[in-house]
């Protein structure tokens, strides 16, 4: 699960993105995940268990956890966006990356790894297909 997420937060940053792409693309992926959750779990579920992937994260990202807890409703998404607006692109990405996967490791304690993957599979973007060029003929 670890490498969707990873692969779908680059996909939607961008080829070389900037602080403001990886934001928005860990905003818009969170904006998936919690559409998909909350018809199961309920806006008060998702919202706690995001509570305590920031809290874990922020661990290794002080910045992340020391608002404390997202209010509800409509403003948690600028307050999240808000954590990771002063951070540069790396940081913001592995920053995102660990509190998705986090959210998504405690999901999946709580309701099963394959409901939670059955839940979230629309989230997660597909790998670009590679090509492979034939080596050159000497």
């Amino acid at each position: 699960m670890s490498d969707s997420i990873q692969g779908t937060l680059t996909q939607r940053a961008g080829g070389a993105p900037d602080a403001s792409a990886v934001v928005d693309a860990v905003t818009r992926t969170w904006q998936f995940m919690a559409a998909q959750l909350e018809p199961v779990i309920g806006e008060r579920g998702v919202g706690v268990l995001l509570d305590r992937a920031l809290h874990l994260v922020g661990k290794k990202f002080p910045w992340l956890a020391q608002a404390g807890p997202l209010e509800r409703g409509v403003d948690s998404l600028a307050h999240l966006q808000a954590r990771f607006s002063s951070r540069n692109a790396q940081e913001a990405a592995e920053a995102g990356c660990a509190l998705l996967v986090t959210f998504t490791e405690l999901l999946a304690t709580l309701i099963g790894e394959p409901l939670t993957e059955r839940l979230l599979a629309s989230v997660w973007l597909e790998a670009p297909p590679t090509t492979e060029q034939d080596p050159p003929n000497d």
